[in-house]
């Protein structure tokens, strides 16, 4: 019986930790319901899209790709600079935080977070995400950067 414990205890954490290394882009927008922001998704890995589905992923190194949608799906490329599974993690986070809500009065400053112009590089908008009282302008960092990226892409 200890054995089927063990057994099953160290194929869990297989899989647990195939999953952790298995997210190498974070969908940060998508124009197809069916991929959901905050996706963690592997490299060389085919979802399922609707032709024409327009699909932002980011990289926890920073790199955003924009994707559309074939009649194959998107294949998700490999990586141009990998990043450590603790970045995929806070990225993912930051991704998914809900939109903030309406304050009402003033709001103090927190000496600590800088301004979202400050923050050019998603290593600074993910250190910033760390600090109690700046998720909301990381969030309002991450924005500008993958808006600033896909305007880039955009330009020919």
């Amino acid at each position: 019986m200890r054995n089927i414990f063990r057994t099953s205890a160290v194929l869990a954490l297989s899989v647990l930790g195939g999953l952790a290394a298995a997210s190498d882009y974070i969908v940060a927008r998508s124009t197809d319901a069916s991929i959901v922001k905050g996706t963690a998704l592997a490299a060389g890995v085919v979802v399922p899209a609707a032709v024409g589905a327009v699909v932002t992923l980011i990289s926890a190194g920073g790199e955003v790709v924009i994707l559309k949608g074939t009649e194959s799906g998107i294949k998700v490329p490999t990586l141009a600079k990998p990043a450590g599974s603790a970045a995929s993690t806070t990225l993912a986070a930051l991704v998914n935080r809900p939109p903030p809500r309406r304050n009402f009065g003033a709001m103090r400053g927190n000496d600590k977070c800088r301004s979202v112009e400050e923050l050019q590089t998603l290593e600074a908008i993910l250190a910033v995400s760390d600090i109690e009282g700046c998720g909301r302008i990381a969030q309002a960092a991450l924005e500008a950067y993958i808006n600033k990226a896909e305007a880039a892409a955009a330009t020919p």
